[in-house]
């Protein structure tokens, strides 16, 4: 499943910061002509645009330069003296500021947006993850399957490199992944927004019925951040596993 992620990849990021210092000055270069004709409120209007659109398509970066360079674009062609950024009328003064503060703003509204879409996207992958692997244990699937689909839940949800179930006795010692999505020990690294895993791996303990079935390894990518969110949602994908394996023992 695809990865939903609120930070745009480097070629959006070049586009957006593109947009945002080129584009005020080409809708400048149109306006221009036309700049006793049209309305002050309407040229700033058309400078707003191009800040969402530098914003929307890179990132809030490329939203406040946007606004800055709006700004100075209104100010040095269209409030009197033209090209000079000495303004003499108080009037134009005002709407120059209020351009920066629009444009800021609703750069910073661009981004908020992203990254609300992105983390309900990611909720909704969050819970497809799981329906799918209760399906199986509802089911009474194989628990062999059941562990299949966990590994490949954990890959997609956790962006491993690899993962696989192992059972007592261990071969190593690594740290464990708790219950509330916090590592045990001191594993703090950050990789873009989020604490990444840590770099020798981690486990997670397979329970059901209050017995340890085993548990499942993690390699992580560490370039790559994990939210506490994702850890606690791997936790209850393992608790998914634990109770196939509950349900095929015999109660002791």
């Amino acid at each position: 499943m695809a990865r939903h992620d609120a930070t745009p990849d480097d070629a959006a990021r070049a586009v957006g910061l593109a947009v945002a210092a080129f584009g005020p000055l080409l809708v400048a270069g149109i306006l221009v002509p036309f700049r006793d004709d049209i309305a002050s409120a309407n040229i700033v209007l058309v400078f707003v645009l191009v800040v969402v659109l530098g914003a929307s398509v890179g990132t809030r970066w490329s939203g406040a330069i946007g606004a800055v360079i709006a700004a100075m674009s209104y100010d040095f062609f269209f409030t009197r003296p033209y090209q000079s950024l000495k303004i003499d009328s108080s009037d134009d003064i005002q709407t120059t500021v209020l351009l920066l503060v629009i444009g800021l703003i609703v750069a910073e509204l661009v981004t908020f947006t992203r990254r609300h879409r992105a983390a309900s996207e990611l909720r909704g992958d969050e819970i497809t993850r799981l329906h799918r692997v209760a399906e199986l244990v509802a089911t009474d699937s194989d628990a062999e399957d059941v562990v299949l689909s966990v590994q490949a839940e954990l890959i997609g949800l956790l962006s491993l490199r690899e993962c696989w179930y192992e059972t007592p006795p261990y071969s190593s010692e690594l740290p464990q992944l708790e219950r509330n999505g916090a590592v045990a020990g001191e594993h703090r690294r950050w990789a873009g927004t989020d604490y990444a895993l840590p770099d020798q791996g981690v486990v997670i303990p397979v329970l059901g019925r209050g017995r340890e079935f085993g548990r499942l390894v993690l390699v992580p990518d560490v370039t790559i951040g994990v939210s506490i969110e994702k850890r606690v949602v791997a936790v209850a994908l393992a608790d998914q596993l634990g109770a196939a394996f509950a349900a095929d023992s015999p109660v002791r």
